[in-house]
């Protein structure tokens, strides 16, 4: 479809117009974002107008919704704005999300945990569901302007948009900043340039044809191919000299018809511009408070003759946003606060907007405001509005007499930073902080939320040392809490690498004995796994075995156990443990703990040989990770997906994911990462049949003296090792290093160390002793990991065959070639066939089922769905509209062979099968 007639100021704009007709062209099979960005004035505005005709000519359901300056601190005005249409369909929308979403809006009473995540999904869902019904085409103009909770609601929008016939048009000034999320592949970036030459000659001839000569080209020159400059600079003084930017010259342009209003216009225009909403009613009431009587309908349209503001029934809104900048600037001081009173006593009904409009009045602190303003945050996180919380929070700070309590409203607006995911934000409030005298309390906290955001950042031994200290401090003043947190952050910045210094390990060991914490506190076995996770390795295991993992339980907490239970080596208990605590993560909408809680799922799957189940936890941790910009999380995430590509023989992907990771390790400083990319190193060159490079990459993970050595992580390795260095004749030297970790390990019965131990000594153990081992290895197959077995499996097997027992080793290879053919781990399995041929016997090998053509989500999608779960349900829990979800499924029926999603399970059987042991 051709536009007949395109405005004249739309010139030069045919190009986004044609991307923007191609995604709609795709409609209704799928969505899009597409986000137009440019300066003031570049036709951003312009070109939503014409799309939205366009669009409602070509029967799509049109949203709008208009960023404000104005109405920054309204949680969810923009938001609102934009769903407004559609919310007499809110009641289609399950339970839970209804609440949420009435209640984010003020519609109803606030649900427990009103998470920025719960809202965005459920946004999501309205607009999902009213999509099926007729496509839609939402408009989002000046998304710069918008109140943060509405910002953070869109961002969630537009990075699931996938399956709905729903297209996203936002407009804002500047492309995406350092701490906005990764784009999703169905955003498209348009930046609007300047209109050429030609383009604007044309324009200006239009607009002002009575404009020539020397004029004409001034406002040609000074315009620069602005169309709002060339509209509006006509009718100034364009020929003032002086080098003064667009923007500038633009807003002085404005004020100048300032000066053709009189005292009462300019009151409503100045109103106007302070006014955090867009109500006429409440703007003219603030007017009549100013005046001392109602605004008179003559000075109303002298104020709108002005060219500056447009009052419908609904909204006042001006024409520009630098209309209204142009307003504020030309106004003094005291007219602009009296306009702030005015509204703060017509908004009294409203404590929180109220309070912000006399914040705004406010040049020096004031308790009563400030404590107010707490308040206000305090509401606005019970209706999950977190960003404007901060705001809130920060301005409080400012205006708090005592500095003391300024300084603890400034660090909690830097905990709702973090709970956001904006490590610049955190750092910059920090620095804040810092300089501020705190109470004895909000000193620990900071030093512990210091490394609390981009947690595995070890921060060097200087921090550690300091966090001693203050821990040591605590403790003597009674807080035992305070203490324990501290610690736990010192004892964790450690294990990333922050020290090997083993007295300073040893005093906060001291240090952690002495706490006096109740029984099922978490803290006591976490500091055990991160300073003792050998000598006190049994300990943990056991108080792992009596947490409480039912519903009810908080999963912040069971996350902290499967924290203890990962780094202690007991990876069975890590599985159920994140199981549990990402199920309750998922409900409450707390996507920034769950991203560490996947990893810790990722690993400990991937130590017990379930590989899907490691890479969609790993898959599904990247996503969040990046999302709420946690880089070294983010990293960690990389690495379980390389693990798991170079056992299956990927080395490509594989390496292509450590060299990103590689670099937060560097920048970092992280060894328990360095350690891990040696790891996967070590696997890939295994997957590659290379096992002297694996016995070299392998012997870095367990060498002391190695930048990548770290203990625990160590002993995990100790399998590969060995099975690296019996395919090179490597015992000998091999041995000494397995007996040196031995040494640590002592007499834990965390089960990834014993197995991983057991298993080493079978592989390199002599002739005569190996029979002693193998037994000893197969006692910790009874419920442990096939892909432990079927290594144990070929390595006992190969012994037979070597002494001549020959059926009793082909029974044991023709178990480990089937295992590994169903693992997908081709390397091993042509090293099982290996030895089957030199029994004698050859054996074709079995291909990986169907399943391995999916990918990790639509995977897990499957095997949600054959769990009996519907769209919905798996939308909830994934983080995706349902549509999305019946997408996936859609190319996954074709993937499987099947037709129905009462055959999933069965066709799934394949995939669960080979991860027996669970």
């Amino acid at each position: 479809m051709a536009l007949a007639d395109p405005p004249a100021r739309f010139l030069g704009r045919q190009h986004e117009l044609a991307v923007v007709r191609r995604v709609w062209d795709a409609l209704p099979q799928a969505g899009a974002v597409i986000r137009l960005t440019g300066q003031p004035g570049i036709g951003k505005t312009a070109l939503l107008r014409v799309c939205a005709e366009e669009g409602a000519e070509r029967g799509l359901r049109v949203l709008r919704a208009t960023g404000s300056r104005a109405e920054q601190e309204l949680p969810f005005a923009m938001l609102h704005q934009l769903l407004r249409p559609l919310l007499a369909g809110v009641e289609q929308l399950p339970r839970p999300q209804r609440a949420v979403l009435l209640g984010a809006f003020g519609l109803a009473e606030p649900v427990d945990t009103p998470s920025p995540t719960r809202i965005g999904l459920a946004a999501l869902e309205l607009l999902s569901d009213s999509a099926v019904q007729r496509p839609l085409l939402a408009l989002v103009d000046d998304l710069q302007w918008a109140d943060p909770a509405s910002a953070e609601a869109i961002a969630f929008i537009s990075r699931r948009l996938a399956a709905e016939p729903l297209v996203l048009l936002v407009t804002t000034r500047e492309p995406p900043g350092p701490e906005s999320p990764p784009p999703s592949r169905h955003q498209v970036y348009l930046p609007l340039a300047p209109l050429n030459a030609a383009e604007a000659h044309q324009l200006l001839t239009s607009h002002a044809p009575t404009l020539t000569g020397y004029a004409r080209d001034r406002v040609l020159e000074l315009a620069e191919g602005n169309p709002l400059a060339l509209l509006e600079l006509p009718a100034a003084d364009a020929a003032e000299p002086g080098p003064l930017p667009l923007a500038e010259r633009l807003r002085q342009a404005f004020a100048g018809r300032l000066d053709e209003c009189g005292p009462a216009a300019r009151t409503l225009l100045l109103v106007a511009a302070v006014q955090d909403g867009d109500a006429p009613a409440e703007c003219e009431a603030a007017v009549a408070t100013v005046l001392g009587r109602p605004l008179r309908p003559e000075e109303r349209e002298e104020a709108l003759s002005a060219g500056l503001l447009e009052i419908d029934g609904e909204r006042v809104r001006f024409r520009h946003p630098l209309m209204r900048s142009a307003v504020l600037r030309g106004s003094s001081p005291e007219p602009t606060a009296d306009a702030h009173r005015a509204l703060a006593r017509v908004l009294a009904a409203d404590p929180d907007r109220a309070t912000w409009h006399r914040a705004a009045v406010v040049r020096e602190p004031d308790a009563e405001v400030a404590d107010d303003l707490e308040s206000s945050a305090d509401r606005a996180l019970a209706r999950g509005a977190v960003a404007l919380a901060q705001t809130f929070l920060e301005r409080s700070s400012k205006l708090t007499p005592d500095e003391r309590t300024s300084g603890h409203r400034l660090l909690r607006a830097a905990e709702v930073a973090f709970e956001l995911g904006r490590p610049d934000t955190v750092r910059d409030l920090i620095e804040q902080v810092r300089t501020r005298p705190l109470h004895a309390q909000d000193s620990g906290k900071l030093v512990a939320l210091e490394t609390a955001f981009d947690d595995g950042v070890p921060g060097g031994e200087g921090l550690v040392r300091r966090m001693y200290v203050s821990a040591t401090g605590a403790l003597r003043a009674g807080d035992s809490d305070l203490a324990a947190n501290l610690l736990v952050r010192a004892s964790r910045a450690c294990y990333w690498g922050a020290s090997r210094d083993l007295r300073l390990i040893d005093r906060l060991r001291s240090v952690a004995d002495e706490l006096k914490l109740p029984p099922l506190d978490p803290r006591p076995v976490l500091l055990d796994s991160f300073l003792s996770p050998f000598a006190r390795g049994t300990a943990v295991v056991d108080r792992l075995k009596e947490w409480p993992t039912a519903e009810g339980t908080d999963p912040a907490l069971t996350g902290l156990f499967a924290m203890a239970s990962f780094v202690s080596g007991s990876f069975e208990h890590t599985v159920s443990l994140t199981e549990a605590s990402a199920a309750g993560l998922r409900a409450q909408g707390r996507i920034a703990p769950l991203a560490q809680v996947l990893v810790l799922r990722a690993f400990a799957t991937l130590y017990m040989g379930q590989w899907d189940h490691s890479a969609t936890a790993a898959d599904e941790a990247l996503r969040f990770a990046e999302e709420t910009g946690q880089t070294t999380w983010a990293a960690c995430a990389r690495l379980g997906i390389a693990n798991v590509a170079a056992v299956r023989g990927r080395q490509r992907q594989a390496m292509r994911l450590l060299a990103e990771v590689r670099e937060a390790a560097v920048v970092s400083g992280n060894t328990s990462i360095a350690n891990g990319i040696q790891l996967t190193r070590g696997l890939a060159a295994l997957g590659q049949e290379e096992p002297g490079l694996a016995y070299e990459e392998f012997g870095r993970m367990l060498d002391p003296v190695s930048p990548a050595y770290q203990s625990p992580q160590c002993a995990w390795a100790l399998d590969y090792f060995a099975e690296a260095a019996h395919a090179v004749g490597r015992r000998g030297p091999a041995l000494i290093r397995v007996r040196q970790v031995e040494g640590l390990i002592g007499s834990t019965t965390a089960g990834g160390v014993r197995r991983s131990l057991a298993l080493a000594h079978a592989l390199l153990a002599d002739e005569k002793d190996a029979p002693r081992y193998f037994a000893e290895a197969r006692r910790y197959c009874v419920g442990g990991s096939p892909w432990y077995r079927a290594r144990l499996d070929l390595g006992e097997g190969a012994w037979l065959r070597r002494r001549q027992r020959i059926a009793e080793g082909r029974r044991l290879l023709h178990s480990a070639r089937q295992t590994f053919d169903m693992l997908d781990t081709p390397a091993w399995a042509a090293r099982a066939q290996r030895e089957l041929a030199a029994t004698g016997e050859t054996v074709e090998r079995r291909r990986p089922g169907r399943w391995a053509a999916l990918s990790p989500q639509e995977l897990e999608i499957a095997r949600l769905a054959g769990q009996g779960l519907s769209n919905r349900e798996i939308g909830e829990r994934l983080y995706l509209s349902h549509r999305t979800v019946g997408s996936h499924l859609y190319r996954v029926f074709p993937k499987l062979g099947i037709q129905a999603r009462s055959q999933l399970a069965a066709a799934l059987t394949e995939a669960e099968g080979q991860e027996g042991g669970r």
